[in-house]
């Protein structure tokens, strides 16, 4: 079995472990400290790494250019946003819900590179995209009966706007990162997209972490107090970071996304058994539908 096979379903269990974790830290850290500590926990796992696999293989430290440098700014802040309102979604909607709605990531690129590369996709892609468009609908009528005036509603709820926004960030972060990485020369595969991982935490801790110390300075000093429960999400920031860095530079996007999709199941599976969140019927065929619309359009890609 190939290596980015394997390296992409880690990524993708560390990642819905990671984000359960947040989650999990809403309550004591509130939405900006669980989102923060996705980046400043994982400094110091993702450099002890770089440092073994330099050491080890004897590979140097690739060196940084001006495009590397605004590549991975773009995507790093991208990321940010991503994040606080992913973290922020789980406060109107399920863990499952929530991680479905960012998955929209794939079908808001397949817009954006509509309107701006004037790219008109195929049939098959235009069918996947209306499935991913009506299953967003169900998460978001979930909880209520479908019908016309609250579909309506529903479009203009703060979690469609959650939901959307996070998936659009996630897709452009997702390309600038792979430029980022692609933009590196002078060591191996896994050296450059272990660089970019740490060098991209680094940087968010500190833009985040600054932000936050003048605009929510309390939910800051706490991340950092609770280091004993947030130690983890560290460790599974670096993780994911690392191996979705590795599996995007290795293959083509197109299989690694729809592999990638497995996440899926496991934020049900977490949703119901961790957070005893019992999903309604719609849901479960929502996540479905969301899941083969976004497979569709990544192997048609």
């Amino acid at each position: 079995m190939a290596t980015w096979i394997w390296v992409t379903i880690i990524a993708a269990v560390s990642q819905s472990l990671r984000t359960a974790q947040q989650k999990n830290l809403k309550e004591s850290l509130g939405d900006l400290g669980a989102s923060y500590v996705r980046f400043s926990y994982a400094i110091p796992f993702s450099w002890a790494w770089i440092a073994f696999y330099s050491f080890t293989y004897r590979q140097p430290l690739p060196a940084i250019n001006v495009e590397y440098l605004f590549w991975i700014t773009v995507a790093g802040i991208m990321q940010i946003i991503f994040t606080v309102l992913l973290i922020t979604l789980f406060s109107h909607r399920s863990f499952a819900a929530g991680t479905a709605f960012s998955k929209t990531e794939v079908l808001m690129a397949a817009i954006f590179e509509a309107i701006i590369l004037g790219y008109v996709v195929s049939l098959e892609v235009g069918f996947a995209i209306l499935l991913g468009v009506v299953a967003v609908f169900l998460l978001s009528l979930s909880k209520s009966k479908i019908g016309f005036s609250n579909l309506l509603s529903s479009l203009l709820t703060r979690q469609t706007a959650l939901g959307l926004g996070s998936g659009a960030f996630l897709g452009f972060c997702t390309v600038a990162f792979r430029a980022a990485t692609d933009s590196l020369e002078g060591a191996d595969l896994t050296m450059r997209a272990s660089m970019t991982g740490g060098v991209a935490v680094l940087m968010q801790s500190v833009i985040m972490g600054t932000w936050m110390w003048f605009k929510a300075r309390d939910q800051l000093l706490n991340s950092f107090k609770q280091w004993r429960r947030a130690y983890l999400v560290g460790i599974f920031g670096a993780i994911t970071t690392a191996c979705w860095f590795y599996a995007f530079s290795a293959n083509a996007v197109a299989p690694v996304r729809a592999l990638g999709q497995i996440e899926l199941l496991i934020a049900l599976g977490i949703s119901f058994f961790f957070f005893r969140e019992k999903p309604t019927n719609k849901e479960i065929f929502a996540v479905i539908l969301l899941a083969l619309s976004i497979i569709i359009v990544l192997l048609k890609a």
